[in-house]
């Protein structure tokens, strides 16, 4: 399993580090905020975790953006509902079968 990790604590730094590596991970599936950073899975189950990208960074949006995840931004900065201290969501965009092997 593929565990890309970004950990130098800067939310621009993060993006960034998402923008080089994307490519490197399959179709994604769902983003994962939590307190203390965010977490990209792909189709097959891997993972890209990003330290300090958390609810409150404007780079969370272009993240989730950049992804192509679901998200309500009237919302998107308020904390999650019940015990749960992680927020998750979908994502929906959907990319022709094959376009990441195409040069």
């Amino acid at each position: 399993m593929l565990k890309l990790q970004y950990s130098d604590g800067d939310p621009a730094g993060a993006l960034a580090f998402f923008r080089a590596h994307r490519q490197e991970m399959r179709a994604l599936r769902r983003v994962f905020v939590a307190p203390e950073g965010t977490t990209v899975k792909d189709i097959n189950g891997e993972a890209m975790y990003l330290a300090e990208l958390t609810l409150g960074h404007p780079e969370l949006e272009a993240l989730l953006k950049l992804a192509g995840a679901s998200y309500n931004p009237a919302t998107l900065h308020e904390p999650p509902r019940g015990r749960s201290r992680t927020k998750e969501f979908e994502v929906v965009k959907q990319d022709p079968w094959g376009h990441d092997r195409v040069l």
